[in-house]
């Protein structure tokens, strides 16, 4: 695969979200005369012509087909929900990237995972984020061919954003999903969010908010650093450090939780049905959708400029949610909030003459409490770690992502961590701006952290004091142990990025042999097992390698080189007389 985008004609980014997706591109022209500059993709809404970002909404038709994506998805639905009684000949999905969040880091991802719609009905995942993929990448090219006139798919390089702390078979499920959503292999990079983030930051001037803000905020070679990407559904927490000529490499193996900023919006929806009764707000959400979307986006809204030090915060609820609470309930809405045991209604008010419902300061502010308390004591871990047991100084903590933006949480953070925390006036765009350039210089990142021990299924020379004699296999070529966990990175490990991990010589077992397969297993055990079937080893997936030319017999072999240090695994394999080979990675479809 090709590593140097520099010279491309374009490269582009997708930013895809659990809650927005955004897409940027840069040109060669103007990259080689301003780098910086990077064009964003907006997106109609209903609240703003200038949308940087649209919902993760992809509506699909009965038969499964593409109806829409985003703000108009979102819209759609809606008026479908509102003025047709085939509602559920229609599939609605929301938040659907959370399907791929591993929290345990050992349950399966596989190409068969499913996601579920409004009804709850099972649809292939990989259906529906290709599907939406696709949308996206139709996007960017449409806008590509009004600016520039003829273009060809091959003049686009793509790359594609996932969280750092996905799972290596989460990474290749996106990159499967994107295959199928039209984008050549050799034009695709996976870039992780908060590396993307931090090389944005690395290329733009930002405030010194330690000094005065007429000052330019400057890192220096040995500063580290930390990224703390604030996302819908989760927080990825990467930190790095400087070194020469700009690049940077990781210190830590990357760390965060599902700690996204849905989570109070899911908060302010758990006060809703406490409030009135889980029918009286479903039957809200599925007769009235328009009006609770609108309901959404004011809280939405409400949730990101809420500074936590007004006296209150004022709502103005639908006339349709008040009918569906009274049909629910003996009581007024009044005397419910009067009634209700619930901190967010604690001392609230309720004027019936406009529909609107005050809530104290602190009563709002309790539904950030639990989100934001997790991802402070995480961040507090992540520091004590880095600057007690490793020695690094944290200069820096800089708050990307859309949740980001929250006053809420920037004046929490600064609170806690003083005036190291940064949070850029662009944070929800650094991500897919930082995508692009990394798409032209993946090289800036120089080390990784391996994320776990790694190994393949190998086989050695049988050797009756130490190995199985159940595990003895008999070959043409001698009698050799199956079932070795063969290691080729350990976890914790500093890894370059831009050259092999590992290269690995394997011959054929048998004359005829017409294909390689190397099985890659993990453990995150400091001991690497012995075998690949003890306790605390998985299999990750297998790399196929095809040999068409059986000539030669039991003296061919193939060299893999497994690069480790990549955003992805990745490898590639020669033969015996030099030949390229492609290696397919096929995730393991085995059941959990």
């Amino acid at each position: 695969m090709e590593s140097n985008w520099e010279n491309k004609l374009i490269v582009a980014s997708i930013d895809f979200g659990t809650t927005f997706t955004g897409c940027a591109f840069s040109m060669l022209a103007d990259y080689q005369t301003y780098r910086e500059k990077i064009m964003t993709i907006h997106w109609k809404s209903g609240v703003s012509e200038q949308a940087t970002k649209t919902p993760t909404i992809l509506l699909l038709k009965k038969d499964l087909s593409f109806e829409s994506f985003g703000y108009e998805a979102e819209e759609t639905f809606a008026e479908i929900t509102e003025d047709s009684d085939d509602v559920d000949d229609w599939h609605y999905f929301k938040y659907f990237k959370m399907k791929l969040y591993d929290e345990n880091k050992d349950s399966k991802i596989r190409t068969t995972s499913k996601v579920t719609d409004q009804n709850g009905r099972e649809i292939d995942a990989l259906h529906v984020i290709s599907v939406s993929i696709k949308f996206i990448k139709d996007k960017i090219m449409d806008e590509l061919k009004a600016r520039i006139g003829v273009l060809r798919d091959d003049d686009v390089y793509f790359v594609l954003t996932c969280p750092a702390i996905w799972s290596d078979n989460a990474k290749r499920f996106m990159r499967t999903a994107a295959e199928k959503a039209g984008i050549a292999n050799d034009h695709l990079r996976i870039g992780l969010e908060p590396e993307c983030a931090a090389i944005y930051l690395h290329n733009v001037t930002l405030p010194d908010l330690s000094a005065s803000k007429k000052q330019s905020f400057c890192m220096a070679h040995g500063d580290a650093y930390l990224i703390v990407d604030l996302g819908g559904g989760t927080v990825d927490i990467a930190a790095h450090k400087i070194n020469g000529l700009g690049r940077f490499e990781e210190i830590l193996i990357p760390d965060g939780g599902p700690w996204g900023s849905i989570n109070i919006n899911f908060k302010f929806e758990q006060a809703l049905t406490a409030l009135s009764g889980a029918r009286a707000l479903e039957t809200f959400r599925r007769e009235n959708m328009h009006d609770y979307t609108a309901l959404m986006r004011a809280f939405e809204l409400k949730k990101i400029a809420f500074p936590g030090t007004r006296s209150k915060v004022t709502m103005q609820l639908p006339i349709t949610y008040l009918q569906c609470h009274q049909n629910e309930n003996r009581d007024s809405l009044l005397d419910s909030i009067k009634e209700v045991a619930h901190t967010v209604f604690s001392q609230c008010s309720f004027q019936p003459k406009n529909n609107v419902i005050s809530f104290p300061n602190d009563s709002f502010a309790s539904l950030y409490d639990e989100t934001i308390g997790l991802i402070l004591d995480k961040v507090r871990t992540i520091l004590e770690y880095l600057e007690k047991v490793k020695q690094h100084d944290i200069k820096t903590i800089f708050c990307v992502g859309g949740f980001a933006d929250c006053k809420l949480l920037r004046k929490r953070f600064t609170d806690e961590f003083g005036d190291r925390v940064i949070a850029p006036s662009e944070a929800i765009t650094a991500i897919m701006k930082g995508a692009v350039m990394f798409g032209r210089d993946e090289n800036i990142i120089e080390f990784r952290i391996s994320r776990f021990t790694y190994g393949l299924d190998w086989s050695v020379d049988f050797d009756s004091k130490i190995h199985d004699p159940k595990r003895k296999e008999v070959t043409e070529s001698g009698d050799v142990c199956k079932d070795i966990f063969y290691t080729i990175a350990e976890m914790g490990q500093r890894i370059p990025t831009d050259y092999a991990t590992k290269k690995i010589e394997s011959f054929v077992k048998a004359s005829s042999q017409d294909r390689m397969e190397f099985p890659f297993y993990r453990t995150e055990k400091v001991q690497a097992p012995l075998y690949i079937d003890d306790p605390g080893c998985s299999l990750m997936g297998s790399m196929i390698v095809g040999l068409d030319d059986t000539a030669g017999g039991l003296d061919r072999y193939v060299t893999l080189e497994v690069y480790f240090g990549a955003s992805e695994l990745r490898a590639e394999a020669t033969d015996n007389k030099g030949k390229k080979h492609t290696v397919a990675f096929n995730l393991d479809e085995s059941e959990p």
